[in-house]
């Protein structure tokens, strides 16, 4: 978050001229007009496909394979422009490979007598010639491959889709200023990026392995910011996914290598509805399972504030050696008092002064980190 991303977008350009003299009222130019295939396993994939109407999808059909072709016009079967306009950008939601091309276009077409349009072409903005993306597109997908086969083997979906969120955060630092950051190219190539590159990667990464992910576009935040994030899918149940948020570093450049926020990690509608509020571009399934909570999952998750518990918590942790210790509240009221016993309060200099791990002659020191939407209070130890 905090970028105004181009996103995808179009401009429209009319051309017009009246049929005359036959009176014809219809065009049979848009008949065997070329078509991307898409296969059952791909359909499965491609949520902004599954949106339109059959007419829509054979739009898309004939708009992806003039993309994947490098056209610079683009026929296709006549249908309005707001349709068309939407149909473009259900292809540019479904399809985060295509780098080489941000859905920025104009179109061309006849208006016959009847009002009806005929003989539509569709002239997109490239940003990169095809020689080029296909070197480009090379070196993607061998650091795509890279990552994945990292991935231990056996692995099911949540984990899979968990690493693929941990690596983004852990290799990927967010710049505002980042190259190509509306697309995958700054994630793969650049090694920064922004939330659409983030999401953009996000789903590219998990379409790869077979894994439902589709981005999703809105604002976030108290400024209602232009913003990107995923929803993705684990059995029946949908997730909603924020790279972006797990990763400190958009707020704090500073943080960003300290530990990562697993609170926009498969969450439902209402642990994001707050704070991120999608575009009404294409409907939404409802996110209501909470079975992949990570901090409810890992026991790091409160309902109330108790002091004693969060003291044997903490010389728990300082015995164990860790490196962090998480806190995940889930009320505003006893996050509250968390962060008032432990920031401004003693809580943690008590905890450390009577642990068994304190040896003579040593010391602990630790940075606290807190403050976000998601009611995470992190301690970071030295």
């Amino acid at each position: 978050m905090g970028e105004n991303f181009d996103g995808i977008k179009q401009t429209a350009r009319k051309i017009q001229a009246a049929v005359a003299g036959s009176g014809q009222e219809s065009s049979d130019s848009d008949q065997g007009l070329p078509q991307r295939g898409i296969t059952a396993e791909e359909e499965a994939l491609y949520y902004g496909y599954a949106c339109l109407t059959e007419e829509e999808k054979e739009v898309y059909r004939q708009f992806a394979a003039g993309i994947e072709e490098f056209q610079t016009e683009i026929p296709v079967t006549a249908v309005d422009t707001d349709r068309l306009e939407k149909i473009i950008k259900m292809v540019m939601t479904d399809h985060p490979e295509y780098f080489w091309a941000d859905g920025t276009c104009s179109f061309s077409y006849r208006e016959l007598p009847s009002g009806e349009v005929s003989d539509l072409s569709i002239r997109p903005e490239y940003q990169a010639d095809r020689e080029e993306a296909r070197q480009l597109k090379a070196q993607i997908e061998t650091k795509a491959d890279q990552w994945i086969s990292q991935i231990p083997e056996g692995a099911d979906t949540y984990q899979k889709i968990k690493f693929v969120y941990e690596t983004l955060i852990s290799q990927v630092h967010y710049r505002q200023d980042s190259a190509q950051n509306q697309n995958i190219r700054s994630v793969f190539l650049e090694g920064s990026t922004v939330c659409m590159g983030y999401a953009k990667a996000t789903q590219y990464l998990l379409n790869r392995m077979g894994i439902f992910c589709t981005l999703v576009t809105g604002t976030a935040g108290e400024d209602n910011v232009s913003h990107a994030w995923n929803l993705v899918q684990i059995g029946s149940q949908y997730y909603y996914v924020d790279t972006t948020w797990g990763n400190p570093g958009y707020q704090n450049p500073e943080e960003e290598d300290l530990y990562i926020s697993y609170s926009y990690l498969c969450c439902t509608d209402e642990e994001i509805r707050d704070t991120h509020r999608p575009d009404e571009i294409m409907p939404l399934p409802a996110c209501t399972d909470d079975s992949y909570n990570y901090y409810r999952n890992q026991g790091c998750f409160y309902n109330s504030f108790d002091r004693e518990e969060l003291y044997q918590l903490i010389q728990r942790e300082l015995e164990q050696g860790a490196e962090a210790t998480e806190m995940k509240f889930s009320t505003q009221y006893a996050y509250e008092e968390a962060v008032d016993a432990i920031v401004r309060g003693s809580l943690i200099e008590n905890a450390v002064q009577n642990s068994t791990a304190l040896l003579p002659g040593t010391a602990y020191s630790w940075r606290t980190f807190y403050g976000t939407n998601d009611r995470l209070l992190v301690i970071v130890w030295r």
